[in-house]
């Protein structure tokens, strides 16, 4: 929501996972640069600049440490792709209050990513995601083009629910957006690239399994609910007015104050991150290579996340800084609760998947 307040003081999270980064990231984050500049994805030189010193190289060669250089440059091009799209449209543009113009949006990009080779691409977006799926063909097997391509379709589709929100003053559940965003923050997409960047197939009767599946989930709010903490007072300086945000959803639903929700959205994380332990030990029992793999290549993810957040340009803004934390917690938030479930309809699912419940 749209406001000069001053930024919420946001708690030092809890993130018990391994952190690395690949050598090579500053020339990853160089390449995005250019292919920005290649396609012009940028509504003018300020918003370049902002978009150039977000180091989407960084975030990119720490979720895969080891990975292909090859595949984490096209990984690190489609991240810069997904911030520019998400100011331009989702978050900070007349579009995001306008249901029927992302509408419009979002049917031309998901021809784009069916069919690339003959898809209309007349505007700088459907161009760039050209360029991106061609290339992604070049890199990956059948099995990763197409679940990317889903993951990423669901994040397209997410986009008319939030628009539609926006445009009609409508403050949605905190259960109903917990679900939606899911896939509309884009934060599931993560799930996908590591396969694509080390160049290995997840079997589907691992991928499709049912506490996989609520991994997946898990892993993808983790890391959205620490994005809404860490880019809240950014998100209030830039964009629309609405209530895409789990802080001020929070605060809203339980009449409380900022301070409270920012504190409760930080207990929401501690006891995700524990489950998300939990359900990673007990899916690594039986695990094959490839799901244990996958799995690790996860974590990676999580904690690549939240040591760019509190660093990068995008969140930070020298200019007018968000009160961030620095590094993780040694101890979960709010300790003595941890392991308890959320009683939130939507998600209380996932605590059934545990086998020692």
């Amino acid at each position: 929501m749209t406001s000069h307040a001053p930024a919420p003081k946001i708690p030092q999270l809890w993130v018990p996972l391994p952190s690395a980064i690949h050598p090579k990231w500053r020339e990853i984050d160089e390449g995005s640069a250019a292919w920005l500049d290649r396609f012009g994805l940028f509504s003018d030189r300020a918003q370049r600049e902002r978009l150039t010193h977000i180091a989407v190289g960084e975030i990119t060669s720490r979720g895969a440490p080891s990975g292909r250089v090859e595949g984490l440059q096209w990984t690190s091009d489609f991240l810069m792709w997904l911030f520019a799209f998400d100011d331009e449209f989702c978050d900070e543009g007349p579009a995001a209050a306008s249901p029927d113009a992302t509408l419009l949006i979002i049917t031309k990009l998901q021809r784009v990513v069916e069919v690339p080779w003959t898809a209309p691409a007349d505007d700088g977006y459907s161009a760039a995601l050209r360029e991106l799926r061609l290339r992604l063909d070049t890199l990956t097997t059948p099995v990763q083009t197409a679940r990317w391509a889903a993951s990423f379709r669901a994040y397209l589709q997410g986009q008319i629910w939030m628009a539609a929100n926006s445009a009609h003053g409508r403050i949605p559940t905190l259960s109903d957006h917990l679900a939606v965003r899911l896939d509309s923050s884009g934060v599931k997409i993560f799930s996908t690239l590591s396969e694509i960047i080390h160049g290995y197939d997840l079997p589907a009767a691992d991928y499709e399994r049912h506490d996989v599946r609520g991994f997946v989930e898990v892993f993808a709010s983790i890391i959205g609910w620490s994005n809404d903490l860490v880019s809240y007072h950014k998100e209030r300086q830039r964009s629309q007015e609405g209530f895409g945000n789990i802080v001020d959803l929070i605060a809203h639903e339980r009449g409380c104050s900022l301070a409270e929700a920012v504190n409760e959205t930080a207990m929401m994380h501690t006891r995700a991150m524990a489950l998300y332990l939990r359900l990673r030990d007990q899916i690594l029992q039986d695990a094959g290579p490839e799901l244990r793999r996958w799995v690790t290549d996860c974590s990676s993810w999580i904690r690549a996340d939240y040591d760019w957040s509190l660093t990068t340009h995008r969140y930070v803004n020298p200019e007018d800084p968000a009160d961030l934390p620095h590094g993780s917690a040694s101890s979960p938030f709010q300790e003595a609760e941890a392991n308890q479930p959320l009683p939130i309809p939507s998600i209380a699912w996932w605590w059934t998947l545990l086998k020692d419940r």
